[in-house]
């Protein structure tokens, strides 16, 4: 059976799968995503044409890995605690993806598991749909990614700056590192980012244009959009949204399900 979305082949700092549900849907057949990241939008989309532009080679190498990898080949990667212990032929995309998994929710993949999460694996049973469940590069997490893969098969990855992505007339997602939070956590953080000139950039893009925020960013007329506590720290933040699609507010209500689910956090 197709499945109505994907969900995250691995949970990352910042990311919008919780969230997607809050944002205009795509008018597009074609999605662009210049900061990519785990592309938490395109997976709720992932039947279109995706193309994911990553600076952080890392990540660009794990979607490449992901887009041509088969289901037996993500099965055989072991299940670790250490990316030590992986095996030599384990290709680079691959050991990211475990490094990622061990991270949980971080900007970048961890050499091994925290003791709490190590410990938390190996006390609480793995039940479907809990936070458990897929915690780390567990049993559920291979099956989910296995599962997953043949479904990304048309997908595109760029690696490069988001001005290296192509002039598409397309649904473009733009959820670059915060102006003021994304200072902490990237690899390639905010102060980088010249903002002034990603906002030119982003409105001359063709079609429909999605730019993600915190409330108060000033580089876009940013409008407020809504509010979460994240998972990480139970910290309180205020999305906020630019857009070139006039009636925001009526594209991007959620359901009640998915508005449960995207008050509880940003990590995904």
């Amino acid at each position: 059976m197709t499945p109505r979305w994907l969900k995250p082949f691995w949970r990352y700092y910042g990311g919008k799968w919780r969230a997607a549900p809050r944002y205009p849907q795509p008018l597009h057949a074609t999605i662009v995503e210049p900061f990519a990241g785990a592309a938490g939008y395109a997976l709720r989309h992932y039947q279109r044409k995706v193309v994911l532009i990553e600076k952080y080679t890392v990540i660009a190498e794990m979607w490449r890995w992901l887009i041509g990898a088969s289901r037996a080949e993500v099965l055989a990667i072991p299940e670790v605690f250490d990316l030590d212990d992986l095996p030599s032929w384990v290709p680079q995309g691959a050991r990211a993806l475990v490094g990622f998994g061990l991270a949980e929710g971080a900007g970048s993949p961890r050499q091994r598991m925290s003791p709490v999460a190590r410990r938390n694996r190996g006390t609480r049973p793995e039940r479907p749909n809990s936070a458990n469940h897929a915690r780390g590069w567990s049993p559920a997490m291979k099956d989910r990614v296995a599962s997953q893969v043949e479904h990304i098969r048309h997908w595109r990855v760029i690696e490069g700056d988001y001005t290296e992505a192509p002039d598409l007339v397309a649904t473009w997602f733009i959820d670059p590192p915060y102006q003021v939070a994304g200072n902490k956590v990237y690899v390639h953080r905010a102060k980088n980012i010249d903002y002034d000139a990603l906002g030119e950039w982003s409105k001359r893009r063709q079609g429909q244009i999605v730019v993600c925020e915190n409330d108060g960013a000033s580089w876009l007329p940013f409008q407020p959009l809504y509010s979460t506590t994240t998972t990480m720290n139970g910290a309180s933040n205020r999305e906020a949204l630019w857009t070139n699609v006039a009636d925001v507010a009526t594209d991007a209500q959620p359901t009640p399900a998915s508005r449960s689910r995207a008050a509880t956090g940003t990590c995904l």
